[in-house]
């Protein structure tokens, strides 16, 4: 894991993050749903179910840009249980450094 201050790019910054979920189950790499939700709130949206509309409406546009097969977009439970697991405040710290 390369040292987070040293990321040159925000993908590389969110794919160093540790992980906070259990692995069995996941479908989703933590980094792309984190990605998704900045770009969600860059967008103007402001809740879960906007969330995963966004999600839905450019699930194709993130597999073809980032080079990943992508078969549906994550669902809101999906969000949800991220950020259920992830520590915002530290996340949050991360990002403003």
């Amino acid at each position: 894991m390369p040292p987070l201050s040293s990321s040159p790019d925000l993908i590389t910054f969110l794919q160093a993050l540790p992980e906070g979920r259990q692995r069995r189950g996941v479908r989703y790499p933590q980094w792309l749903l984190l990605l998704i939700a900045i770009l969600d709130i860059l967008s103007g949206c402001r809740s879960a179910r906007d969330l995963e509309r966004f999600s839905k409406c450019h699930h194709q546009a993130f597999g073809a840009a980032l080079d990943l097969e992508l078969p549906k977009a994550p669902c809101i439970s999906t969000f949800l249980y991220l950020f259920e697991r992830v520590e915002l405040e530290q996340l949050v710290g991360l990002l403003r450094k």
